[in-house]
């Protein structure tokens, strides 16, 4: 009984200190999580801030991109097709078991838009396994996974982004992600990447001229971000985050986005311990096996609000141990495969790479690499 009580004290500990660590993001993988759980939040919610984390995790996907085709796939045989199917097999393996989750909730829910999934078997299985043209899909099972089809859009042209915004000046870099971000919103609005390249750039342009903003500017930042987001929240504009049709939230959640950046340049070079490496991979688990908790959420009427907290509670709570499990014995082994895979592909000594440290850590989205793993 003794050791059962250690046992248990030393979980409470264990799970408090990463409370703690989560209410102060200060770390590269603990940041990466605070993101993910503030999606999570925003579907509990369905107040419209859960866009602003996507948006920062795109540009950190830019970041780590741009550092790891110069320092790794750039150095390997047949270069873009090794990073495009590294790049893919890193998402895959995290959507199909959301997916597969999600399907069995719908199922068991008898979720109405289960027919709309069935009567389009083919596109749903296409887009679902190579993600280019799942945001546009009138039925998405995942619901998060859209960010995955504008990811998997920017692995496609990243190598020659990577090369433009090596050779190009800051501020021609800059203009031309904004430009892209003008003419998508206004021509061809939708998921697709023009709309959010302009993040991604920014990220590239980062990694390029070494922008670090100062740990005071971060905190700054992230400190404005919450107190805004309570603010509204507080504020008669309340109603207007609640309208995914509006344009408010559309400049709000930017607006948080470009807030929260400073925080995510200063954590993305910091080397974090086992831990903050542990955590920063389940951002990308959690930002996908989430959804099935929401839907069944939303199926439910739970009563008052101290009703649905618990329950949200309890949700989650299932999810952080399906997370565990899927990192355990699916993620981080399957992580290793593929980057003894690419290291096999490299011209040279494989030894000799550079770029991120090799301690692999989301979605973020890539992999072998410590923060190879961010979008």
């Amino acid at each position: 009984m003794g050791y059962k009580v250690v046992a248990a004290e030393v979980a409470v500990a264990a799970i408090g200190g990463i409370g703690l660590r989560i209410l102060r993001p200060n770390d590269p993988g603990v940041f990466r999580l605070w993101l993910a759980l503030v999606v999570v939040l925003h579907h509990f919610s369905r107040f419209e801030f859960g866009k602003a984390p996507v948006l920062v995790f795109f540009a950190l996907s830019g970041f780590w991109i741009h550092r790891v085709w110069f320092g790794r796939y750039s150095k390997t045989r047949h270069s873009w097709l090794t990073f495009v199917v590294s790049r893919w097999w890193r998402l895959a393996r995290v959507m199909m078991v959301a997916t597969a989750v999600t399907f069995a909730v719908m199922v068991a829910l008898g979720d109405q838009s289960l027919s709309g999934v069935l009567s389009q078997p083919l596109r749903q299985a296409v887009s679902g396994l190579f993600f280019v043209g799942y945001g546009g899909m009138p039925v998405r099972p995942v619901g998060p996974a859209w960010s995955l089809d504008i990811e998997m859009q920017f692995y496609l042209v990243a190598p020659m982004l990577a090369i433009v915004v090596q050779r190009i000046s800051w501020i021609l870099t800059l203009l031309f992600g904004y430009m892209a971000f003008a003419f998508g919103l206004a021509f061809m609005p939708g998921v697709l990447l023009t709309s959010f390249l302009l993040f991604f750039v920014i990220g590239m342009a980062a990694a390029q001229h070494e922008w670090r903003p100062s740990p005071r500017a971060a905190t700054i930042g992230l400190r404005l971000a919450i107190i805004l987001t309570i603010a509204v929240l507080l504020s008669p504009w309340r109603q207007a985050m609640l309208n995914a049709n509006g344009e408010d939230w559309q400049a709000f959640n930017i607006l948080l986005a470009a807030l929260l950046l400073p925080t995510a340049l200063t954590t993305a070079e910091q080397v974090g311990d086992r831990t903050d490496s542990a955590l920063g991979d389940h951002s990308f688990i959690i930002y996908l096996l989430h959804w099935p908790a929401i839907l069944v959420f939303r199926h439910y009427a739970w009563g008052g609000v101290k009703i649905h907290i618990a329950v949200a509670t309890a949700l989650m709570t299932v999810v952080g141990t399906m997370s565990y499990a899927t990192w355990r014995w699916i993620d981080a082994p399957i992580n290793r495969r593929r980057h003894n895979w690419v290291s096999s592909r490299r011209i040279g000594n494989p030894a000799a790479e550079t770029g991120a440290p090799a301690t692999d850590a989301i979605a973020m989205l890539a992999g072998g690499d410590k923060r190879d793993a961010i979008a």
